[in-house]
């Protein structure tokens, strides 16, 4: 394979299936040096095999590419330690991070404290974990791209606290590594996923139950049904990430998904109102506050 990631080496999380996988092969396809990282799990994160991460290698290296296989869990410091290791051993300095694996897991507020545990180790603590692995040699060598996978949860919209904790905190890390790494050549980006995956049918349950429970339209949960459609759209845009093209692009949220790419808005201030100087006017009352939050801080914003 020829193409343009030729002499690069990337490690991709969670890559025996769905959009790991899907990523893996495409990196391939542009001559990427591939770690297949992978479990070997259910979609709930239950059981281990080697199966999973073997087949994705086998297919990369049937299509003319480099690829090895890592089984560690990327859940525990020492796993991603492991993982980073293996494409030293095998291909040399890692170049790209994928950091994709993830399960569905426990997100209500009801969850203990062993779950939140889970939660975060999986989603939040494997992406710090790898990126100090993996930044001090990027900055060093001048080239270096960082790809975190987090979803909608990250927006609150589909409920689960400890889901969209986990989520948002992936975002705010990767906007905030991505300053800290600015002009150094390496870059910092998510990934929003949006594919009919087995983590996805997974979940389809308790978003039925969010219809039932009225807090889903019905349009919601047909669009939620049907599915944003088959894995091979992702890909691309993360691809394309990683290449020198995508030098000036850091700190971004892009959705991709059925035919669709997105870039997801800034935080930012809105409807802002103003007393002017604080050292010379009194803050709001209550009473200012009944009719200037609902008549101009929040007038025009949707929910």
């Amino acid at each position: 394979m020829t193409g343009r990631l030729d002499g690069r080496t990337a490690v991709v999380t969670g890559a025996g299936n769905g959009v790991g996988r899907a990523i893996a092969l495409s990196l391939a396809e542009q001559g990427a040096r591939v770690v297949v990282n992978d479990l070997g799990t259910s979609a709930t994160g239950t059981g281990r095999s080697s199966e999973a991460a073997d087949k994705t290698v086998e297919d990369i290296r049937a299509a003319g590419g480099a690829a090895v296989a890592n089984y560690d869990s990327v859940a525990e410091a020492s796993g991603c330690a492991n993982v980073v290791q293996t494409a030293v051993d095998a291909f040399g300095p890692v170049d790209i991070l994928i950091a994709n694996a993830g399960a569905v897991l426990a997100g209500t507020i009801d969850a203990t404290d062993e779950e939140l545990k889970k939660v975060f180790d999986l989603v939040v603590f494997q992406k710090f974990w790898l990126s100090r692995l993996v930044v001090p040699g990027m900055v060093e060598r001048g080239f270096g791209r960082i790809v975190a996978t987090a979803s909608e949860g990250a927006r609150g919209k589909v409920g689960k606290p400890l889901f969209g904790a986990s989520m948002g905190a992936t975002v705010s890390m990767m906007k905030a590594l991505a300053t800290d790494l600015a002009g150094t050549g390496v870059t910092a980006n998510v990934l929003a996923p949006g594919a009919s995956t087995r983590t996805y049918v997974e979940a389809l349950p308790a978003l039925e139950r969010q219809y039932r429970e009225g807090k889903l339209t019905e349009e919601m949960w047909l669009r939620a049904k049907k599915g944003p459609g088959p894995v091979e759209h992702v890909p691309p845009i993360v691809t394309w990430l990683c290449t020198p093209a995508a030098a000036d692009v850091t700190g971004q949220v892009f959705h991709s998904g059925g035919g669709r790419i997105s870039v997801w808005s800034e935080y930012e201030d809105r409807g802002t109102i103003t007393k002017g100087d604080p050292d010379e006017n009194p803050p709001y009352t209550l009473e200012e506050l009944d009719v200037l939050v609902p008549g101009t801080v929040m007038a025009g914003l949707t929910k």
